[in-house]
């Protein structure tokens, strides 16, 4: 067992990036109604891509994705990564945000990501989602089959707090009733996810499926490149749950 995970209850998970994937198709289908279609292997560099232009602006201090900074920013570098013509940018963020308002586009489930949660749930963790979103988290993974693995999710636009602010991450923590050393923070973007629950005290776990980062940039904390990987991290403790139950009863 990694020795960061030891003690922990409840494992809480970053949705976009971490449990549900972007609407790769749809954005491919926007850029080659201007273009060119993007080539075969896009997909992953335009996320990396992605992933590096939102730490460049986190470094900076920039704009959140309350106001779409972080979002046009990652969307934009990802656009060049699949062949668009920088002159087009604008107009296909404008469809695809369109798109995004009307039914959003990190639509997906992540492969691995249902039975991964049943499993953790079936180890004896607490299980909850943790997202900068836009009110309609919940909804979504309703529509997509997927909110009855989270106990509960915590959505930043009905907080009022976004992450890596350690103030969100203390909101789940309190909800679940435990300490932050207790529990475990999946995500997929290092400034964001990872320094944001370290600095909130929680272990942060780091999920690479597109291999955007490098080892030494994970920041000590354990890197995996499926959902399924994440079970190497989290041994069954259903004996530890029974254990405190009877102790309870004494």
């Amino acid at each position: 067992m990694n020795e960061t995970m030891a003690g922990v209850e409840a494992v809480v998970f970053d949705l976009g990036g971490t449990c549900l994937e972007l609407d790769h198709p749809r954005i491919a289908e926007a850029v080659a109604a201007r273009g060119p279609a993007p080539a075969a292997d896009w997909v992953g560099r335009a996320e990396r891509a992605g992933r590096a232009r939102l730490a460049e602006i986190v470094a900076k201090g920039g704009a959140d994705s309350t106001n779409h900074g972080h979002w046009q920013a990652f969307l934009f570098a990802m656009l060049r990564e699949a062949g668009a013509a920088e002159a087009d940018h604008p107009a296909i963020f404008e469809e695809l945000r369109a798109f995004h308002v009307r039914h959003h586009l990190w639509n997906r489930v992540m492969p691995g990501i249902p039975e991964t949660l049943r499993t953790l749930a079936g180890r004896g963790y607490r299980v909850a989602a943790l997202s900068n979103s836009d009110g309609r988290a919940e909804a979504l993974l309703s529509r997509l089959g997927l909110a009855h693995e989270f106990e509960f999710v915590v959505d930043s636009r009905e907080v009022g707090v976004e992450k890596p602010d350690p103030r969100i991450f203390h909101g789940a923590c309190a909800r679940l009733g435990l300490p932050p050393s207790r529990c475990a923070y999946v995500g997929d973007v290092v400034p964001i996810d990872v320094h944001g629950a370290r600095a909130a005290g929680l272990a942060p776990v780091l999920l690479d499926v597109y291999g955007a980062y490098a080892a030494e940039d994970a920041d000590g904390a354990p890197r995996v490149a499926e959902p399924a990987q994440l079970l190497g991290l989290f041994p069954d403790r259903r004996n530890d749950v029974r254990r405190a139950a009877r102790s309870a009863r004494r």
